[in-house]
């Protein structure tokens, strides 16, 4: 038994050694694993870190409650007015400014998608000639206008600096937080990781870039009409009030004066920037 047992030792070390070799390997390659994770998670915070909103897209709905208050202060310190009538056309005047602020930055998005559509267009034929990726963006650069100009310029830097194309129209579509800019930076970012057939990716895309621009275009139509109904009808209540001061001045300043007549018209008008802001919200459809 003893010299079974001896023979066997160095078997049972020789394994213990084995084991704990190839656990130490398993170990290295995990560490070398995660280590390399952890850049490229470190690569994609830096990428994220240094990507800013488009300009034309910066939303200004600051300026909204700046005109809200103007107007109240204009109607309490320079009117005179109740306080009630301050803020319930303080809070109209804001509702109208977000409703502007929204149109002009709608016009800026629609111009950029328009603007994109064309680009593609541009990158289509250039691909087609035989061009490589870099060159066709630079055409379609050239080509274009501000604000997507100065777009497809940092995409070309980024791309001859060296970049990774996939973390390149990353940053695009986190510029440019368009539904049809998300559309062509992952066709991009998935033909520059898979290969494949570019120009063919890219006519389809811009065709569907294409129609979304239309549909959204006959969307906003259809909603214009209820938001033009619910003006109409804000109007109407206006000058319903102007022809009673008119008919009977005396009555109505004592009623719009004392205070039930006060409170009735103020939440009129509060009610009145509701609606508007409701319908304004109801009416940006997404599809």
């Amino acid at each position: 038994m003893s010299w079974v047992a001896l023979s066997l030792a160095p078997v049972a070390v020789g394994g213990a050694i084995w084991a704990a070799r190839a656990q130490y390997l398993r170990h290295v390659a995990r560490q070398r694993l995660y280590a390399q994770d952890l850049k490229e998670e470190a690569e994609h915070l830096d990428q994220r870190a240094e990507v800013e909103l488009c300009p034309a897209l910066h939303r200004r709905r600051w300026m909204a409650p700046l005109v809200g208050l103007g107007c109240a202060a204009f109607l309490g310190f320079g009117l005179a007015l109740p306080a009630l009538y301050c803020v319930a056309f303080g809070a109209m005047a804001t509702v109208l400014g977000l409703i502007v602020e929204t149109l002009w930055h709608t016009r800026r998005a629609l111009s950029l998608e328009t603007q994109l559509a064309n680009s593609i267009d541009l990158m289509v034929s250039g691909l087609v000639a035989g061009a490589a990726v870099p060159e066709a963006i630079e055409t379609a650069a050239r080509e274009s206008q501000a604000p997507l100009q100065a777009e497809l310029e940092l995409v070309l830097a980024r791309l001859r600096g060296g970049d990774r194309p996939s973390l390149v129209f990353e940053g695009l579509a986190k510029r440019v937080p368009l539904e049809n800019f998300r559309l062509y930076a992952f066709s991009m970012a998935v033909q520059s990781e898979a290969g494949g057939s570019l120009a063919t990716t890219l006519a389809s895309v811009g065709r569907s870039i294409r129609d979304r621009i239309e549909i959204g275009r006959k969307v906003r139509a259809q909603t214009m009409q209820a938001q033009a109904s619910v003006i109409g009808i804000c109007a109407i209540s206006y000058g319903l009030a102007l022809l009673m001061w008119l008919q009977n001045e005396v009555d109505f300043e004592a009623f719009v004066g004392s205070e039930i007549g006060t409170l009735f018209a103020s939440m009129a008008i509060l009610l009145q920037a509701a609606g508007l802001q409701w319908i304004t919200r109801l009416s940006q459809l997404r599809f």
